[in-house]
């Protein structure tokens, strides 16, 4: 089992650094067309107070949500190191608490990316290779070698 969760944390891992390039870009995109609609709103003085007021409710929407998207994109990203190391961890039936913290970082970061997006198959995987890397770690002894009873 330790196998599996090792493989499959790693496909999360190679999931989660392609959605985290999609989210830093997305939010880049959408933080840099907040900033053009208010280079735009200085250029033009000629709005009146209804597209004025419209203009900034939409900066202000577009600004924030590109933020949240970045910063949920660098997330995904440090997540990927984490994921992968977890998982090399795994292989070699060591460090549990730290493999808990990965799978516990790959089931936080498929829920955060249901709540933004929608349920999909690749949530699944990072669910499952979450669940199956805590219970590969609780299962694991604890103690580095097997002692020697002479």
């Amino acid at each position: 089992m330790r196998v599996a969760a090792g493989v499959i944390l790693i496909i999360a891992a190679i999931f989660n650094l392609l959605a985290s390039l999609v989210y830093l870009g997305g939010g880049a995109a959408t933080t840099s067309l907040s900033n053009v609609a208010d280079s735009a709103y200085v250029q033009s003085q000629q709005m009146t107070e209804a597209e004025k007021a419209e203009l900034e409710k939409f900066q202000d929407e577009a600004g924030g949500s590109g933020i949240l998207m970045m910063a949920f994109g660098v997330f995904l990203l440090v997540s990927v190191g984490i994921l992968i190391a977890g998982a090399v961890f795994l292989f070699q039936d060591k460090k549990p608490q730290f493999i808990m913290v990965a799978g516990g970082m790959a089931i936080v970061a498929e829920v955060i990316g249901i709540l933004v997006t929608q349920f999909g198959v690749t949530n699944t995987i990072g669910l499952v290779g979450g669940i199956l890397a805590i219970i590969s770690a609780k299962s694991m002894g604890g103690s580095a070698a097997p002692v020697d009873v002479e």
